[in-house]
């Protein structure tokens, strides 16, 4: 009768939902603040503690706040939820309470405290119980009510469980490509009260400090080489041009090839080493020793490398940040630059301290959905998921992740993803119950290890075995923990799940495994108080994670169904038109990658961001993050370049022109290959030159490349830049226009020659023209100052002056004239071919003098004739004239 007392309902109008307010975020009209102790016991007091609010817009009188309760444990966990609703069964016991007399305004608050020792509540044994507190008014109307629970642990010997928590650092991918963030909102998250700041905090039990102090955090962190991003490799020749410096393909053609092998790569830290063989966090492993955990309870943390590497990123250096990149598809988003963030640098130097001294697991990069990649033959993108992700955590870090756990994503997998990790060193896997339900003969909550098979053909050095995460826990931790009362109640209901799990009649000692969703977001209040519950409640025992064990095949019992994948995970997953349209990036990606040297592989990042299980329900950000990735690799492929130059003449047949070509990648060195081709080559061919060479990031060089013209005239020269495949890296060629006027060249050198001659046949007759002009005006002067009759005899007095020399040029007899001769007669055809002689008018006499003839007036030099001598020694006219002497070896012409 009293069992069936205390499970009849009570009136309807006691349901809470009749006492919410109508205007959502309003105050709750009823608040618990605070229920101590967690867990009762015999001699402990209950008190409760909070407000009630008016809130039904009248004023109301004689306001009491009471405590209801059942005097009978629930007997399954089950009943929990179903009590919590408010929606089922009553309890009717009743417990302290106190009256308030007089008005309650609208709005008008008061707050209340109610107290009652363990003993009076008449509790039975170990258990559950239910609690509601409530306020009503003076007529009973309800004002209020909270649903709650009371775990009491009476006397007995209090059952204990095992309590291993995983602690999430993770968040959405949060960057495009690498330099671009999708949002501010990481920039708030990562500050002493945004949630990743605020988990690391009550993770770490310990005040954390989130000043940035007096250091250099970009030297103490190592900022200045990692910057968030792998490594390019330099390049191997010291001869290898600086960044900005120009030289020729000939001097480069001798560098580093794509394929050169990278040495020394064997001999640096691989950052995908397990733990054992790097020291690892057993302390006995011979390997260097990390700190360990020496107050607080111990927690694994669970570490998303993608959010590791954005929080890096950030650090860094300089970046971007979208300004609503969804509201408008038709338009470029805004974007807004940030300087390195110090509160990124601050969390990375707090995180670096704080989970070195206790277990780090990582999911795949940005929460990879390996079992989409997986059914869509994406292996080598899956693979990379999970190289990437222990790379990332090594840069930021500083400590390797342990690889022996598998984190796979919202902890569902398939065999091939188990085989996947096995491969990568994992046989520890942290599953829901979802990929393995407990089994239907199961009453209570088996322990959270369960074996598994061993996947792939090659028997596992240890047995693989899952790790089984509380769905009931994960629950609670999800539960409001930030409006006013909203953290005591979770912690409250935290308690009381606990203690069900605890008082279940399992057999032998169990471990349940608490861990909170990806995106956690508790109160500090919440988050600090579970952890404090963890040591403080009585059935509870901390365990590390990394100790739990499988239990000997002869002690262990068959609790779970075998690995399962859910039919509706599959559909749930990134479609296959989704992770097409990843593959069409992907190609983009492949060609850019073609030209690097060495194997670097600057997106891959950014594909992996675009796998994440984060982009099953946002399509609309998916495909704009998406685009965006597609233009940065266009423009990444587009800062390895031919730079125009001007048109090109050939003055000649053949020619010479420089053909430059820029690698504006500011951290990788391209090995490319110079493609180029005439539209005529009938008009224009193009010789023999340095085909393919390397650019070290931020050069140039310049290929000299011979051409020949058979016709002149304009023609086009296609260049383009090619990978060893012969694929062009850009859609569009570069133009060369190449002007061929060689062969006008030859016309003009003919006409030159030409002219040549003509004015070497005609400048002798002006030059013979110039002489007798210039010969006349001084015989014409000497004339004007000559005697006029006078003859010069042999003592040396002249003769008649108005003499004239004949043609041979002596002096003629003053007795004696010469004979006047006509012009045809006394000057014959010339030795010079093409040469005349002027006819001269009125004597014969030329106008000039003559060649080795004496000027006019002078003695001859020329060797007298064989003419007769006078007595005084004069000659004769015997001298001959220009008709005895036709060669003109005597005289001129």
């Amino acid at each position: 009768m009293a069992m069936t007392a205390a499970l009849l309902p009570i009136p309807a109008t006691l349901s809470p939902a009749s006492a919410e307010p109508d205007d959502e975020g309003a105050a709750a009209p009823l608040v618990v603040d605070r229920i101590t102790p967690d867990a009762l016991d015999e001699d402990s007091t209950l008190r409760v503690s909070g407000e009630v609010t008016n809130t039904t817009g009248e004023t109301v009188e004689d306001v009491t706040v009471r405590v209801r309760y059942s005097r009978h444990p629930f007997t399954s966990r089950d009943e929990l939820d179903d009590f919590a609703t408010g929606e089922d069964w009553q309890p009717s016991a009743s417990g302290p309470d106190k009256e308030f007399k007089g008005k309650l305004e609208p709005d008008g608050t008061l707050e209340y405290s109610l107290s009652t020792p363990a003993e009076d509540l008449g509790l039975g044994s170990y258990g559950v119980y239910p609690m509601v507190v409530e306020a009503v008014d003076g007529d009973g109307d309800p004002l209020g009510a909270q649903y709650t629970f009371l775990p009491y642990t009476a006397d007995d010997d209090v059952p204990t469980l095992d309590l291993a928590w995983v602690w999430p650092l993770m968040d959405a991918p949060q960057r495009a490509d690498d330099d671009t963030f999708l949002s501010d909102e990481l920039h708030g998250s990562v500050g002493a009260d945004g949630r990743l700041g605020r988990l690391l905090e009550s993770g770490a039990q310990v005040p954390l400090s989130f000043e940035a102090g007096d250091e250099d955090l970009v030297e103490e962190l190592g900022l200045e080489k990692d910057q968030g991003v792998e490594e390019s490799p330099e390049p191997t020749d010291e001869s290898s041009p600086t960044a900005g410096e120009e030289v020729t393909a000939e001097e480069s053609a001798d560098s580093v090839s794509p394929e050169a092998s990278d040495e020394g790569t064997d001999e640096e830290a691989d950052p995908s080493a397990s733990p054992e063989e790097d020291g690892g966090n057993d302390e006995d492993d011979g390997g260097e020793e990390r700190p360990t955990r020496t107050e607080g309870i111990p927690v694994t943390w669970s570490v998303d490398p993608g959010t590791l590497d954005d929080v890096l990123r950030m650090a860094a250096a300089e970046h971007q940040v979208l300004e609503g990149p969804l509201d408008d598809p038709a338009e470029e988003p805004g974007r807004q630059g940030r300087p390195a963030d110090v509160a990124a640098q601050v969390w990375l130097r707090e995180a670096r301290e704080v989970l070195a001294a206790d277990t780090v697991v990582a999911s795949p990069y940005a929460d990879a959905d390996l079992v989409a990649l997986l059914l869509n033959d994406m292996n080598g993108d899956a693979e990379a998921s999970l190289r990437l992700g222990q790379e990332a955590v090594a840069r930021a870090l500083a400590l390797e992740a342990d690889d022996r756990f598998a984190v796979p994503a919202e902890g569902l997998m398939d065999e091939r993803v188990q085989e996947l990790y096995t491969e990568h060193g994992a046989d520890r896997f942290l599953l829901s119950e979802e990929a393995l339900p407990p089994a239907s003969w199961i009453s209570t909550t088996p322990s959270a290890q369960a074996p598994l098979p061993v996947s792939g053909d090659e028997e596992a050095d240890e047995e693989p075995y899952a790790l089984v995460t509380d769905s009931g826990l994960t629950d609670v931790l999800s539960m409001p923990s930030w409006e006013p009362g909203e953290s005591a109640l979770a912690l409250q209901r935290f308690a009381a799940e606990t203690a069900m799990i605890a008082g279940e009649s399992g057999e032998g000692d169990r471990v349940v495994v608490a861990a909170p969703e990806p995106g956690w977001d508790p109160s500090p209040e919440f988050a600090s108080g579970v952890l404090e519950a963890t040591d403080g409640l009585p059935w509870l025992s901390p365990e590390r994670l990394d100790r739990v064990e499988l239990p000997d095949s002869k002690d262990r019992e068959e609790t779970r169904q075998e690995l399962d994948y859910p039919d509706q995970a599959y559909g749930d997953g990134l479609s296959s038109t989704y992770l097409g349209q990843i593959e069409d990036v992907s190609r983009d990606v492949r060609l850019f990658n073609s030209i690097l040297v060495g194997d670097s592989d600057p997106f891959r990042p950014a594909l992996v961001r675009l796998e994440s299980v984060h982009w099953r329900d946002r399509e609309a950000l998916a495909g704009a993050t998406r685009t965006l990735v597609v233009k940065s690799v266009q423009s990444r492929r587009e800062d390895v370049r031919v730079i125009p130059g001007e048109p090109v003449t050939l003055a000649s047949r053949t020619g010479t022109t420089g053909v430059l070509v820029a690698n504006d990648l500011e951290d990788e060195a391209v090995y490319v290959y110079l493609s180029l081709y005439s539209e005529n080559s009938e008009r224009l061919s193009i010789g023999e030159y340095t085909h393919h060479f390397e650019i070290a990031p931020g050069a140039k060089t310049t290929v000299y490349v011979p051409l020949s013209a058979r016709i002149n005239g304009s023609t086009n020269v296609h260049v383009s830049l090619q990978n060893a495949d012969g694929e062009p890296i850009s859609s569009q060629d570069t133009l060369i226009q190449v002007n061929a006027t060689g062969l006008g060249t030859q016309a003009l050198l003919i006409s030159g020659i030409g002219l040549l001659i003509l004015v070497a046949a005609l400048a002798p007759r002006a030059l013979r023209k110039w002489a007798r002009k210039q010969a006349a005006r001084a015989k014409a002067a000497e004339a004007g100052d000559g005697t006029a009759d006078g003859e010069r005899s042999a003592d040396g007095s002249e003769t008649d002056a108005g003499s004239e020399t004949d043609a041979a040029g002596t002096d003629s007899d003053p007795d004696v004239r010469a004979p006047e001769t006509d012009a045809p007669d006394a000057d014959t055809s010339q030795a010079d071919a093409g040469s005349e002689t002027d006819a001269p008018e009125g004597d014969g006499t030329p106008e000039g003098p003559t060649p080795n003839a004496p000027a006019a007036g002078r003695p001859s030099d020329a060797t007298p004739g064989d003419g007769d001598r006078t007595a005084d020694g004069d000659t004769t006219d015997d001298s001959p004239t220009t008709k005895d002497d036709p060669d003109g070896s005597g005289s001129g012409k």
